[in-house]
């Protein structure tokens, strides 16, 4: 599993997770969903290995109380606040989303720091950010990134076309999912020194907790 061969095989995998039940189920608008004990996989969306190991972090996280992603978070430079997040709806140039969350236009998603649901102000430079993000999702798409940058697997096209997604010009459509945004004006803050996203506080945090542990 592809996972396990990240983490150091099948002994690691279950070491950090132990016993999980994975089934495919209607969750809604949601493409997953995991707890301690469980991952539920949307049956209304194609199953991807980018939304396995998606959620495989989240069980992870968990079953540390979600700890993992509170660290994240705080070795990053990031913060949470709500308040601060309604306050920069005001501030000239800091709000890239409507009043009542993402639009589906370029440059409204909800990309930048703060603006998303929950008031998630991301440090240093994650690999994208839309409204729905928050510390729980940033640690897992960290961790996605972590297993697929760099290497040779089936998320690793994925991960790299994430980053190199900031150097298209604004107004067309990133080559991975097909998003019509201003991709270069986010470069400023999605986009690693040199591209490369080994230099990301991010990708250096996944490093040392799956060598600690």
């Amino acid at each position: 599993m592809l996972f396990a061969g990240v983490l150091g095989g099948e002994g690691a995998l279950i070491q950090r997770i132990g016993g999980l039940r994975i089934e495919r189920t209607d969750i809604g608008s949601h493409l997953g969903l995991a707890y301690r004990d469980r991952i539920e996989l949307s049956v209304r969306d194609p199953l991807t290995a980018w939304s396995v190991v998606h959620e495989l972090a989240h069980v992870c996280d968990a079953r540390q109380g979600w700890s993992l992603s509170l660290r994240l978070q705080a070795e990053t430079g990031g913060f949470t606040s709500r308040l601060y997040s309604f306050i920069t709806r005001f501030i000239p140039g800091r709000w890239d989303a409507g009043w009542r969350g993402a639009e589906q236009t370029p440059g409204r998603h909800g990309r930048k720091p703060g603006c998303n649901a929950s008031g998630y102000f991301y440090g240093d430079k994650p690999s994208g950010s839309n409204w729905r993000f928050n510390r729980k999702e940033d640690f897992a798409e960290s961790m996605v990134m972590y297993c697929g940058w760099g290497r040779d697997n089936e998320l690793s096209r994925t991960a790299h076309g994430r980053i190199e997604r900031y150097l298209l010009p604004n107004g067309t459509r990133d080559p991975v999912y097909g998003i019509l945004d201003n991709w270069s004006d986010y470069a400023r803050y999605f986009h690693p020194p040199q591209g490369d996203y080994t230099k990301t506080l991010r990708w250096q945090f996944i490093d040392t907790i799956l060598r600690m542990q």
